[in-house]
């Protein structure tokens, strides 16, 4: 079973249009839907797509449209009530595949409320071989809460693995407690990075700052890491990004490096890089997997899709190149369907994708920062052996 935790759930509409978007003027739709969504709610409707046990957990009163949006297609999940009701994500869709999101911070959550919603994870996820904490936080909630729920749940006697999808300091807070498996897109992955002092590690931070004008934005790679430091510009967080999805090579020496600081740090790292496919970092290896090129429709939730498909490989005993080969195939597949839409196996061509080995810097890296304050490094017991394992923000 894998189980699903979305701590800001949403209930995602989409709007299609039949041509570019147009500032300040009236345009109308030629097609709207919605959805009940959020990151961990759409890999779990990805993994009960593949007729695969699931169970989502999240806030929300019994009323609200998106629990009654989950009763609607029948996904099984357990919410914890919280007396406000819950947000509403709006996409706009371009024939192009051109993507503009508009998302709500959501509800506070009180802290009742977020110690019942770690209590419910942790009750459920006995007998699960995988936990998904997913999405963004929303206000009023510390930056450490997926922290604190990945400490929850390895105190079971026999705790599932853990998968990490968020972004900026929650993801960063959640590295600290070393879980299984996270998954960044190439913007996640700079920022991780430049906070981690790895850009220059990683091959990055010379050769950003010889290819652009944005402005260097710090110079502490060697300096300890995780600490306050300056957020790299738009412009230059931009140029890596794209550098990253045109080089599946650069991403694999970007997540080896991560991979390989001293230090709590993530056990595997899949890098989604939008049209450039993904890249599976693991401490001694690394994959890339490519989908040929396809129309675009909607790119939302594309990035969950990619992560459902990955963990269904995984728990099917694939191998774990294998599960990224499915991974890419189900992102890819949902990039084909109009708004927060999820394949099925059907949809998903794995026979399509292209994996390529790829080379990773020699593993530990001499004289690289420790990437995070260790509060795991004797902790073996959830590492990857054998077949087990190992475009878009967190919403």
């Amino acid at each position: 079973m894998i189980l699903t935790l979305t701590a800001n759930p949403s209930l995602d509409r989409t709007i299609e249009l039949s041509g570019p978007v147009l500032r300040g003027q009236v345009q109308r739709a030629v097609w709207a839907g919605q959805q009940p969504g959020g990151k961990g709610v759409n890999v779990s409707r990805a993994v009960a797509a593949a007729d695969r046990d699931t169970l989502a957990v999240l806030p929300g009163d019994l009323d609200d449209p998106v629990l009654t949006g989950l009763d609607a297609i029948g996904l099984a999940h357990r919410s914890v009530p919280t007396g406000t009701p819950l947000r509403s994500n709006i996409t706009v869709t371009e024939p192009d595949g051109t993507t503009t999101k508009i998302n709500e911070p959501g509800s506070p959550l009180s802290s009742q409320t977020q110690n019942a919603l770690l209590d419910l994870v942790a009750e459920q996820a006995a007998g699960a071989s995988w936990v998904v904490l997913a999405g963004s936080l929303p206000p009023g909630v510390d930056d450490d809460f997926y922290a604190r729920a990945i400490e929850r749940i390895r105190e079971l006697d026999s705790p599932p693995l853990i998968a990490v999808d968020t972004s900026g300091a929650p993801l960063t807070a959640a590295l600290m407690a070393s879980p299984d498996l996270i998954k960044p897109n190439a913007e996640e992955l700079a920022e991780l990075l430049n906070v981690a002092g790895l850009l220059h590690a990683a091959g990055i931070r010379d050769d950003a700052r010889a290819h652009s004008d944005c402005g260097a934005s710090d110079s502490r790679d060697a300096a300890e890491p995780f600490q306050p430091v300056e957020p790299l510009g738009t412009g230059e967080l931009h140029m890596i990004a794209d550098r990253l999805e045109s080089s599946p090579q650069l991403a694999a020496r970007a997540t080896s490096t991560l991979l390989n600081a001293r230090g709590s740090r993530p056990r595997s790292i899949l890098a989604t890089l939008g049209a450039g496919g993904a890249v599976l970092a693991q401490p001694d290896t690394a994959w890339h997997a490519q989908h040929p090129p396809m129309e675009v429709v909607s790119t939302v939730g594309a990035g969950d899709s990619t992560l459902a498909g990955y963990l269904l490989g995984l728990t099917a005993g694939r191998e774990p190149e294998a599960a990224l080969a499915r991974a890419v195939a189900y992102g890819a597949a949902a990039a084909r369907l109009r708004g927060t839409g999820v394949p099925s196996p059907a949809d998903a061509r794995t026979d399509a994708v292209t994996l390529t080995p790829l080379e990773t810097p020699a593993a530990p890296l001499a004289g690289s920062p420790t990437a995070l304050t260790d509060t795991h490094s004797d902790d073996t017991s959830h590492r990857h052996e054998g077949t087990a394992p190992e475009a878009e923000e967190a919403r």
